[in-house]
């Protein structure tokens, strides 16, 4: 029983491991396509149709609502659909300035749908 309870153990940090590996992956990958000024393969596709743009920046939280409570991340490079934008929370933005306007958008890599500042939100 122990020498199971080991082996499971084993394959869930196993697991835990790959999952992390590929979302630090993605982060390092989006980086350096900005460090080098060329934008990655997603942001071009997101500029050809419809209301998109890309976020800035990585880590980014995606809220349930303006100032609300976490429903997932996003990366430069993996476009925001735009849906709305409302007045929330003031945010200081990482270049000295600050906003209250909150975009209701979903990350087209991951399907996730959340408000982000209009800090994180490129042009």
């Amino acid at each position: 029983m122990t020498k199971s309870l080991v082996s499971s153990m084993a394959a869930v940090t196993f697991v835990l491991g790959a999952f992390t590996l590929g979302s630090t992956a993605h982060a390092a990958e989006t980086s350096a396509l900005a460090a080098a000024g060329r934008p990655s393969v997603l942001r071009a596709a997101c500029e050809m149709n419809g209301p998109h743009t890309d976020f800035k920046g990585t880590d980014i939280n995606m809220r349930n609502r303006p100032g609300g409570d976490h429903v997932g991340w996003a990366n430069q490079g993996d476009c925001a659909e735009l849906f709305q934008t409302e007045p929330g929370p003031e945010v200081q933005c990482p270049d000295g300035q600050s906003t209250a306007a909150w975009h209701s958008v979903r990350n087209k890599r991951t399907g996730v749908v959340g408000y982000v500042s209009g800090c994180y939100l490129g042009s």
